[in-house]
């Protein structure tokens, strides 16, 4: 359950041949026909990329308890003018019920697929359905962590963005059942606007999730949960958007060459631990080896490297000298304090980025101190 990668969510396209459908209203009022297969997988913005001639498909749908049943027919149109018709079925975890917390899995998906012919809408052989083409596929990680710690993990993150990427990084604000409205979640892009460089992942307290907009759910299958569990329950997601995307994540020497449902459950959830932490990546700035002098004394070393990440925070040199004013003896203030530039003049020269932020974290001080701030 903990620090291992499950699946979550996802879409599962099987043919429509391979699919006995009872109740006819789910084709009778129409079939949504796409230009080229890749639109047809790239679901949820189609409607935006290709204007009003063309209608998204008319799903069917149905909530129990919190749990979203949703299957829709759509089609695509090959070179040869021939239609090519797929049922897409939107699965996720929280169709296991009391199970939830184990991840969609080989040995699990039959009660989904149970639970989807029981409706009599249309009916479809376990073995078809994992036969079904996979995208828009949801990895999650789930880890124990208490609210202050999660929001310095936050601070953490916003500080070091990647150059370009921050925009992209947007706050979630999730209510409780008494209205109380709590930032504890991070979007990183949007899920209609991913890229392969730019996935959608996202970071939000779970515990919070379930007792808010999840509550009919969690009421119906997992209450109750012990609170050391649902007070710390966080939980990180990445997205395998479509074909693409995996096949970047190929090249980039992740396992992600599941075409099928069924090559989906084969993968080994340390491979799938592995794609979901290749997302966030993309947005924290990489850590830049130390150019620290290891020749030093030991206690040197350790004042260089202290000084090295305190730049990095936004120290000038006149904050990274303030602890000298705090010696009473004159004499001893006096040797701290060359020592101490010395030090700081030692890695600056070693690394020319360091003397940048520096000269950029002395500007943004005196320009907050010109408004009556000092950090």
């Amino acid at each position: 359950m903990f620090n291992v990668g499950l699946i979550d969510s996802l879409k599962v396209r099987v043919k429509l041949d391979k699919v006995k459908i009872l109740d006819k209203r789910l084709i009778t009022d129409y079939i949504a026909y796409y230009p080229d297969i890749e639109t047809l997988d790239n679901d949820g913005n189609e409607q935006q990329k290709l204007g009003d001639n063309f209608r998204k498909a008319e799903p069917f749908t149905k909530i129990i308890n919190g749990i979203t049943y949703r299957f829709y027919i759509k089609a695509f149109i090959d070179s040869r003018k021939l239609a090519h018709e797929y049922v897409v079925f939107q699965i996720s975890a929280k169709m296991l019920k009391e199970k939830y917390f184990e991840g969609i899995s080989s040995t699990n998906y039959r009660t989904i697929v149970d639970d989807i012919n029981s409706f009599g809408v249309l009916h479809i052989k376990r073995e078809d359905f994992c036969e079904g083409l996979v995208s828009d596929i949801d990895i999650c990680i789930n880890q124990l962590i208490d609210v202050k710690s999660l929001k310095t993990a936050f601070s953490l993150i916003m500080h070091n963005p990647n150059a370009g990427k921050k925009p992209l990084l947007h706050h979630i604000s999730q209510s409780d059942t008494l209205k109380n409205t709590f930032n504890l979640g991070l979007d990183f892009n949007k899920r209609e606007k991913a890229t392969n460089t730019t996935p959608y992942c996202k970071i939000y307290h779970k515990g919070y999730e379930l007792l808010s907009k999840s509550i009919a759910f969690y009421k119906a299958y997992l209450e109750p949960m012990k609170a050391s569990v649902i007070d710390n329950l966080v939980r990180y997601e990445f997205t395998i958007k479509a074909h693409k995307h995996k096949e970047y994540l190929c090249k980039n020497g992740y396992k992600a060459d599941f075409k099928t449902f069924y090559d989906l459950l084969k993968a080994r959830q340390d491979d799938l631990t592995k794609i979901a932490k290749s997302g966030l990546p993309h947005y924290i700035e990489a850590k830049v080896k130390s150019k620290i002098n290891t020749e030093l004394s030991p206690m040197d070393v350790a004042m260089q490297f202290y000084i090295e990440n305190l730049i990095k925070l936004g120290f000038d040199r006149e904050k990274l000298l303030g602890f000298t004013y705090l010696i009473d003896c004159p004499v001893s203030r006096s040797r701290t304090k060359s020592k101490a530039k010395k030090l700081i003049d030692d890695l600056t020269n070693r690394d020319k980025n360091l003397t940048i932020q520096i000269q950029n974290n002395e500007r943004s001080n005196k320009f907050l101190q010109n408004l009556g701030i000092n950090l």
